[in-house]
């Protein structure tokens, strides 16, 4: 994986300082990843993805496919799906019934939406 997050600062055009303070993790961190100390764990995965939504998962991972998804890349349309209204008059996209998303009160606020795509990738963005 060190050798990909290098491709992908050599790509970025950015150094290894910029890319910690854009993951506001410590310099050092990236210093050890790409110096092979140390291997990335899964808060620094999650923060990388997190800060470079259209990176592919899967090529960070395991090398394999394109470093960066294309905005219509991987869009299958998704079956079995459908739209539920509550008495809020809030639009749920639900799959099937085990899945389906209630909501108790109408003052929660969206956190954070993940779309998982058949091929094993997915894209995770936050709210505000």
């Amino acid at each position: 994986m060190k050798d990909r997050i290098q491709k992908f600062i050599d790509y970025k055009n950015i150094s290894p300082g910029e890319l910690a303070d854009i993951l506001e993790v410590q310099r050092s961190n990236i210093s050890h990843i790409l110096n092979g100390r140390n291997k990335p764990g899964a808060s620094f995965v999650e923060k990388f993805l997190l800060a470079f939504p259209n990176v592919n998962a899967r090529w960070l991972f395991t090398g394999e496919g394109n470093m960066v998804l294309g905005t219509n890349e991987n869009l299958k349309p998704v079956s079995n799906i459908k739209e539920v209204k509550d008495e809020n008059d809030v639009t749920y996209i639900t799959g099937n019934k085990e899945n389906n998303i209630k909501s108790t009160t109408s003052s929660k606020t969206l956190e954070k939406v993940v779309l998982l795509y058949s091929d094993g990738t997915f894209l995770s963005y936050n709210a505000g």
